[in-house]
């Protein structure tokens, strides 16, 4: 198989390499949302895997706990927890981001005790506030190390300075990588699809980063190979993607996904842990500071984000694939849709989109992409 399509298998295949890493004797440590530093993962001996849900299962065993209003991809994974499909997963840290995703830390651990049946990994919370002050950061720092220490306990080893700057320069090289794929969708002629990309970015928190690392590397310096792709180009703004079937049905209609605002795309890859004489306080600003999500503070970040990212990706319109029940994405796309008026760049809210999309699903948004893409 080629490069790409070996990433591709990765992203289909989730647990692939995970379980490759557990079979050898190794623990695999589960993580949510981008707010948990792999790296310091990396540091511990681990191998760090992104907790994702599944658009085509079932959500049975996540409706006995979870209230109706928990987003779909959020409930998905709930649902996969409970069904044991992470049962190789020996610790699971849970940060404090939206707050679906926080509540998991209590409604696991009240699980546990009532159905001890149930094979849970050991759960530890990673509490993160959103905002950039000074007083936040020293905070961050004491989480970050709180975390270092939760590791070397789950690992019975120190994690040495030396182990921290090795997985920061790993995980820096991966980021740097991906810009440089983000720079290939940006280009004209473009090279690269939106679904293309989303397997690119994502297979990365599936698999150990250095065997990702020379994919990438053997990928781009051979993308002039691929064919050229056609479209009206879109930047995405919207919920968690955790798949591709939006982005298929958009690239069905005639459009491009050239960028994204998305944990699941290129806002993966944004921004660099500082080489420093204290790594763990690098870390920490890193994960202050890094590109915003809906859950940070002030809401003009998450604006300017967006806004600049359909401008620098040459977009030529915006669309917003907002959740049922994304409470957070909704509040700020008013603004979003505002600003990009003022730059004279046409946008469509999607709203209250389904995580499992239905055929009628399918169908009525290529009805509602159609007719936006005929006004451009």
């Amino acid at each position: 198989m080629n490069p790409f399509e070996i990433m591709q298998n990765y992203y289909k295949e989730r647990d692939l390499a995970a379980k490759e890493w557990k079979q050898s004797g190794k623990k695999v440590v589960g993580y949510f949302c981008t707010q948990v530093p792999e790296e310091l993962i990396l540091a511990a001996g681990f191998f760090p895997v992104r907790i994702s849900g599944d658009p085509n299962d079932k959500s049975d065993l996540a409706d006995k706990y979870a209230p109706p209003s928990y987003e779909g991809f959020v409930r998905s994974m709930f649902n996969l927890i409970l069904s044991q499909k992470y049962d190789f997963v020996d610790y699971l840290i849970i940060p404090h981001s939206r707050d679906s995703i926080h509540t998991l830390h209590a409604l696991l651990g009240f699980v546990k005790e009532i159905e001890p049946e149930i094979k849970l990994p050991e759960i530890y919370l990673l509490d993160t506030l959103h905002t950039r002050s000074y007083l936040v950061g020293l905070y961050i720092k004491d989480r970050m190390t709180d975390l270092k220490n939760q590791l070397e306990g789950w690992s019975g080893k120190k994690i040495t300075e030396e182990s921290v700057r090795q997985a920061v320069l790993i995980c820096n090289a991966n980021r740097m990588l991906l810009n440089e794929v983000a720079k290939l969708r940006n280009s004209e002629p473009c090279r690269i699809s939106g679904t293309e990309a989303l397997q690119i970015i994502g297979s990365s928190m599936f698999m150990l980063k250095e065997e990702h690392n020379n994919l990438l590397r053997q990928f781009i310096e051979n993308v002039e190979s691929m064919p050229e792709k056609t479209g009206v180009r879109l930047f995405v703004e919207g919920s968690p993607m955790d798949n591709m079937k939006f982005y298929e049905v958009l690239e069905s209609c005639g459009a491009l996904v050239v960028a994204e605002d998305n944990c699941w795309g290129n806002r993966y890859k944004d921004d660099f842990v500082k080489i420093s004489s204290n790594l763990i306080e690098s870390i920490a600003e890193r994960y202050q500071l890094k590109s915003p999500c809906p859950r940070n503070f002030p809401l003009t970040m998450r604006v300017d984000n967006c806004v600049n990212g359909a401008i620098e990706s040459k977009a030529k319109a915006v669309i917003f694939n907002v959740h049922e029940y994304d409470y957070a994405q909704t509040w700020e796309t008013p603004e979003e849709i505002s600003s990009l008026q003022g730059k004279n760049i046409p946008s469509l809210w999607l709203k209250k989109q389904q995580y499992s999309l239905t055929p009628e699903d399918e169908e009525a948004l290529r009805k509602s992409i159609k007719q936006f893409l005929g006004t451009l």
